[in-house]
């Protein structure tokens, strides 16, 4: 991965470009080492279409809830300049993409870059195997728990889908680590100042007695298991951890502390294997 990336998403009154209307843009913007940088999340008044039941029901948005928002044209500008330069990722892109450049006609908007879009769900069903490739199933895989059909939570699912199909795609290099038993305890000691203390533990929901893991796939889709030695915390949120790992002979891996904490569990495996 070269450049930053945004993942986005959209909620809207229906499934059509040309007679619906965006209701809620969210997305989060990574730096090229996975890093979030910007948030976007904006609730938005329809013009030409209602908010009927059936969307209520699926999203939690009420025709009550938009009355007094800005309508597309107010906020399109802005959700472009927040987007330019960056690799678009969307779950089912095709969807909202769509929206998108129909929302850029309908506001009249006539220079607009040339948008290099990355379609997680295209992605998942190539190099995943799952019963379902709905983004609401594939939380459960990922560990993370929010609810589904709001725009900036189907971001954070899908930011952490983005990069799990990352590594698979992308294998990081393993560390050369030396025989020389000076050379490791002295790794050991750096890493342990990176914080898997008792406090940490409990502060993450992480059993505070056992040794962490971390599974993932390697080039044969066959998974690994490997030692946790480091933690850092990269930032938090209001539904958990963004994490660095250093894992025993592997790389530095971002990881969400749900996901983190589900691979603990005695069943993870059987899980991933179902």
């Amino acid at each position: 991965m070269t450049k930053e990336y945004v993942v986005f998403d959209f909620e809207t009154t229906g499934f059509s470009a040309q007679k619906n209307e965006i209701i809620q843009i969210g997305a989060i913007r990574c730096d090229e080492n996975q890093q979030e940088i910007g948030r976007f999340n904006q609730l938005i008044k329809p013009q030409r279409s209602y908010v009927s039941s059936e969307i209520s029901a699926l999203t939690g948005i009420y025709a009550r809830d938009l009355l007094d928002k800005p309508v597309i044209e107010d906020v399109l500008p802005d959700f472009l300049a927040f987007i330019k330069g960056a690799l678009l990722v969307a779950h089912n892109a095709p969807f909202d993409v769509g929206f998108l450049y129909q929302a850029i006609i309908d506001c009249g908007i006539r220079e607009v870059e040339r948008f290099e879009v990355y379609d997680t769900l295209t992605e998942a069903r190539r190099l995943l195997k799952a019963k379902s490739y709905k983004l609401e199933n594939l939380k459960d895989f990922l560990g993370i728990s929010v609810r589904s059909h709001d725009a900036l939570n189907d971001c954070l699912v899908t930011v952490l889908l983005y990069q799990h199909l990352q590594e698979i795609e992308h294998p990081k290099t393993t560390l050369s680590l030396s025989e020389n038993s000076d050379e490791q305890l002295s790794l050991f000691t750096r890493l342990e100042d990176e914080g898997i203390t008792e406090e940490v533990r409990r502060k993450l929901g992480l059993p505070v007695t056992k040794a962490l893991v971390y599974y993932k796939l390697d080039q044969d889709k066959k998974w690994q298991v490997y030692d946790v030695i480091g933690i850092a915390i990269n930032q938090e949120y209001s539904t958990g951890f963004s994490l660095c790992l250093t894992l025993f002979n592997e790389d530095k891996v971002n990881i969400h502390s749900d996901f983190l904490v589900q691979m603990q569990k005695k069943n993870f495996m059987s899980e991933m294997t179902e």
